[in-house]
């Protein structure tokens, strides 16, 4: 017999809204992703696959409100752990 999970509740009710932190929005002074390891650019530089903007938690903390009014009510993050590139699948420290 295979492994039966429930579905939480809130569940079937989410719509979530998917966030790639780098590019999201950055707070500021607050842990900054790349801090220490790469230089970040300007918020305003033109995304690249190489160049990191430095978004963070904080700055996603910063638009919870703009997201619920958006109608939003759960949130999906990529990849959040130390990393060499800005979209981090590539982790090379899952306690960073």
């Amino acid at each position: 017999m295979g492994f039966i999970m429930s579905i939480p509740q809130w569940l079937p009710d989410a719509r979530f809204y998917q966030i790639f932190p780098d590019r999201f929005h950055r707070c500021e002074g607050y842990g900054m992703l790349t801090e220490g390891h790469v230089p970040l650019d300007p918020w305003d530089a033109e995304p690249t696959r190489e160049n990191f903007l430095g978004g963070n938690i904080a700055g996603i903390t910063e638009k919870l409100d703009y997201i619920h009014d958006l109608g939003c009510n759960a949130l999906y993050l990529n990849p959040i752990f130390s990393a060499a590139t800005n979209h981090r699948y590539d982790a090379n420290d899952y306690f960073k």
